[in-house]
């Protein structure tokens, strides 16, 4: 279903696309410069999910699904993307928010609210909804 990539082409593809380029800037996006060995990237056919390593064990989660690709798809490959992390030594994911919609599509997906934070974009206040998922104990 996804898989990791180390192409930015595929990458670039689905964030200049019309269902998701809005969502991220509305501007043309090049990725190449972000295919570095700490994130990783993992995309399918409706699109995936960009996770950035903030510190050991923990990465920040940015996801770019194509309108095919939400709901029933986007589900199962975000579990598949987080087992993928897990595997890869991840225990903590985090995403920031900003549509109620988005919220409770993490929410499914295993996520728990952690609160909400003001942040800067073009010297404009934005609030995100900050939320949180965690590995299964390994023990």
């Amino acid at each position: 279903m996804i898989a990791e990539t180390r192409d930015p082409a595929v990458v670039n593809a689905f964030a200049n696309h019309p269902d998701i380029q809005p969502a991220i800037g509305g501007q043309q996006a090049d990725f190449t410069g972000a295919m570095r060995e700490t994130a990783v990237f993992l995309f399918g056919e409706h699109g995936g999910f960009i996770y950035e390593w903030c510190a050991p064990g923990t990465y920040e989660v940015h996801v770019m699904l194509t309108k095919a690709g939400r709901g029933r798809w986007g589900f199962t490959a975000v579990r598949q993307s987080l087992a993928m992390m897990a595997e890869r030594g991840a225990d903590h994911v985090w995403c920031r928010i900003r549509d109620r919609t988005v919220a409770v599509y993490a929410a499914i997906a295993g996520f728990r609210d952690a609160g909400e934070v003001t942040l800067y974009a073009d010297d404009q206040p934005v609030r995100w909804r900050i939320m949180n998922w965690r590995a299964p104990c390994r023990h």
